[in-house]
């Protein structure tokens, strides 16, 4: 029985997609075993009112990677190295125009410079019904995660926001979930327990580098960074229907919301846990892969060291809207965040205005014209950025370009 998830190959900063999973058929008939995945994304937004301002940026982002099969290369059956480095543009839709709680694009690094940056760096080795990575990777790839989520390209819809805003208090640099562009060190294992039900394990730094550097890779292992752990268990009766149920924890030392100590300090806590349900499921079918997907997704979060205790996220995914078009892809979603009273209180306390949720809807449309070229305009529509109860409401749009190419060594 086929579990649901996406692939190592598919693993490019882009969460999709149409190239990669192209790339990845091609690869799999790769007579040498090692191939390179080259891809440049580029990304024009209008905000066109609300938010801290409206303006137009782009971003962009060249990701280049490295795989081996290891049975083609070395004799090693089983056995896949990755090697996958980017470089992305310091332009930001979120952070300087938007002010959402999480940004609008997948591709977003929300940082003060352009960087170059190691993004996964993993062994991962098939004993047939037990699979084991070790490395540098993006957990946000195989947990949390759906088929039809792929598609958005909102980072609410990238797995689930609770457990996205983990650790990721101002004061903490990049302690947290251990996705793009911060991945950590780590170690998964994926046991297949029977046909259609399969767990997975993964523990990593939750320091996916030194917070005071955070603009290169320097992985930083001490008891006030801490570990980061998720166990996901998996039901896939079919290769269209996935249910999943997780729980995650940190040990990190993090701030809590609105106490201080005698000294002014702010007052840290070790740990913060949580957990999350979701699913996808064939709604439609038509011939081929025609047809409509949904999902969602419920995350929650200890309260007292985040912005976000509760996520929730949904939408509807309708391959080949189109006749002459049945690869296109065409969604509506929606996400709705909560956040804790302890942070509303802290926020109240410095005088900050303050609304209890957020919430975005996405609309978009992906098309791939040719083998090298896809295109994706994108819509959002954003409640309450950031919870301010001043800032108007984000009207987004967007058109996502990919130009990539695989070559076979």
């Amino acid at each position: 029985m086929m579990t649901w998830r996406l692939t190592a190959c598919a693993a490019l900063l882009v969460p999709s997609l149409v190239f990669t999973n192209t790339a990845c058929a091609q690869n799999a008939a790769s007579s040498s075993g090692v191939s390179v995945n080259l891809l440049y994304t580029g990304e024009l937004w209008n905000n066109a009112q609300g938010g801290l301002r409206r303006g137009i940026a782009y971003m962009q982002n060249i990701d280049a990677q490295l795989r081996v099969d290891a049975a083609t290369a070395f004799g090693w059956q089983g056995g896949s190295f990755l090697f996958e480095g980017f470089y992305e543009s310091k332009s930001s839709l979120g952070n300087h125009y938007v002010g959402a709680v999480d940004q609008q694009s997948p591709i977003d690094a929300a940082w003060k410079s352009d960087i170059f940056r190691i993004y996964q760096l993993y062994y991962d080795q098939d004993f047939g019904s037990t699979d084991v990575l070790f490395g540098i990777y993006d957990l946000e790839t195989e947990f949390s995660n759906t088929k039809p989520m792929s598609l958005f390209l909102s980072k609410n819809l990238t797995w689930n926001t609770a457990l996205d805003q983990s650790g990721t208090m101002p004061q903490n640099g990049s302690i947290g979930p251990g996705n793009y562009p911060y991945t950590p060190l780590a170690v998964r294992v994926r046991q297949q327990l029977s046909p259609g039900i399969s767990v997975q394990v993964v523990l990593a730094n939750a320091a996916s580098d030194n917070p005071r550097r955070q603009s290169s890779n320097d992985v930083a292992i001490s008891p006030t960074y801490g570990a980061l752990g998720i166990a996901e268990l998996d039901y896939t009766p079919s290769p269209t229907t996935k249910l999943m149920a997780g729980v995650w924890g940190l040990t990190s030392r993090l701030p809590v919301n609105g106490q201080y100590l005698a000294n002014g300090a702010q007052r840290t806590v070790a740990g913060q846990q949580g957990g999350y349900i979701g699913g996808a499921t064939r709604l439609y079918s038509l011939e081929g892969k025609r047809g409509l997907d949904g999902f969602f997704t419920l995350g929650l979060s200890s309260q007292q060291s985040t912005n976000t205790s509760q996520s929730i996220n949904g939408g509807l995914v309708y391959t080949g809207l189109l006749d002459a078009r049945p690869h296109d892809k065409a969604g509506v979603s929606f996400n709705v965040n909560t956040a804790p009273d302890s942070f509303r209180r802290a926020q109240l306390a410095r005088g900050i205005g303050f609304r209890n949720n957020e919430a975005s809807f996405e609309a978009t449309y992906r098309a791939k014209i040719t083998d090298w070229l896809t295109l994706q305009p994108d819509v959002q529509y954003i409640v309450n950025p950031g919870y301010a109860p001043k800032a108007k409401d984000d009207l987004v749009f967007g058109l996502h370009v990919e130009i990539g190419h695989l070559f076979d060594l």
